[in-house]
């Protein structure tokens, strides 16, 4: 999909024309947006007085955390289960699985990014990425709510869709989807419950670091979703061993109590937020953050607005030019 600017127009900066939104063999016209939506910012902590909250961004962070966890999932009982030829081949390097593993849930979460469901909701897709917005203040309180509601029903759908929903297609996806636990996260018996949170913390706050460097650079941020994505498959040989390298409590409650297991869950909640406020710090000694001004992981640039789900790359004008709009209208 392509996206190209409307010709010059000699009024050009005193009205607004989004973007065209080009798809296959589909034009869609000029979009308007009315007064109400240029002002409703809620990606940007500015959310207009009398709309608290945005249920059509968390149905979309819904469905796409749910597409996540369904690719990530699937992926993961083809690379790890013993009835899996894929999984027979790769048993002499579980070095190289575990790549693979952490490289294909990664990418799973860059596919939902980059469907229009992840660029209406900026694809947190993770209660860690809420929270490390919320504390930049990019995100109030009722949406921060909004997206784990969110994530808490796109991860348990997801979860149903790719263990028992594909088994109803294939008769034996069941068996290999249960030998490896639903591929759900767990802290590893070698060590406590101390240091698997802490290793969940570690790989958390290199994630955030991540994110917050890419998004508050625009020459960088088209490869927030991608970086994420890699950044997986270096950490999961490093990080698997100890707690199952989730940094994601959705991601890890889903399965888990799909597997009658939840030993241990505490961790995947305590020690992603803790590394959520770890990143934060770290990152404002480390790097400017000046730069970040939406809490969004995927498509850039509406200012905090909630893009259309019809055009979701369609952008409205800077909240200093619409200013300047209602000032001479006054």
């Amino acid at each position: 999909m392509t996206i190209s600017s409307p010709p010059p127009q000699p009024d050009d900066k005193k009205r607004f024309a989004a973007h065209h939104v080009r798809f296959p063999h589909i034009h869609l016209p000029h979009i308007r947006f009315s007064h109400r939506e240029l002002v409703d910012r809620p990606l940007a902590g500015k959310p207009h007085p009398d709309q608290p909250l945005h249920w059509k961004l968390y149905a979309m962070e819904a469905i796409a955390t749910a597409i996540m966890l369904t690719i990530g999932i699937s992926t993961t009982t083809i690379l790890a289960s013993d009835r899996s030829p894929f999984a027979a081949m790769l048993a002499p390097h579980p070095i190289i699985r575990s790549v693979l593993i952490g490289l294909f849930f990664g990418l799973a979460g860059t596919v939902a990014t980059l469907s229009p469901f992840g660029k209406v909701s900026g694809a947190h897709l993770n209660p860690s990425v809420t929270l490390a917005f919320f504390l930049t203040k990019k995100i109030r309180w009722p949406d921060a709510l909004g997206y784990l509601g969110a994530q808490l029903v796109g991860a348990f759908s997801g979860t149903l869709i790719s263990c028992l929903g594909i088994s109803l297609l294939l008769p034996f996806w069941q068996p290999m989807v249960s030998q490896i636990n639903y591929a759900g996260t767990f802290p590893s018996s070698n060590y406590g419950l101390g240091l698997a949170a802490l290793m969940e913390a570690i790989a958390t706050a290199g994630l955030i670091m991540i994110i917050y460097f890419t998004a508050s650079r625009p020459k960088l941020q088209h490869l927030t979703t991608w970086i994420c994505a890699f950044y997986f498959a270096v950490t999961n040989p490093l990080i698997a061993g100890f707690s199952g390298n989730s940094t994601n409590f959705m991601r890890t409650l889903a399965p888990d109590t799909l597997a009658h297991n939840l030993h241990g869950v505490w961790i995947y909640l305590v020690g992603p937020f803790i590394g959520s406020a770890l990143a934060l710090q770290l990152s404002r000694m480390l790097f400017s953050m000046h730069g970040l001004k939406e809490a969004r992981i995927v498509n850039f640039g509406h200012h905090g607005r909630v893009p259309r789900y019809t055009a979701p790359d369609a952008t409205g004008p800077s909240p200093e030019e619409l200013k300047r709009q209602d000032r001479k209208k006054n």
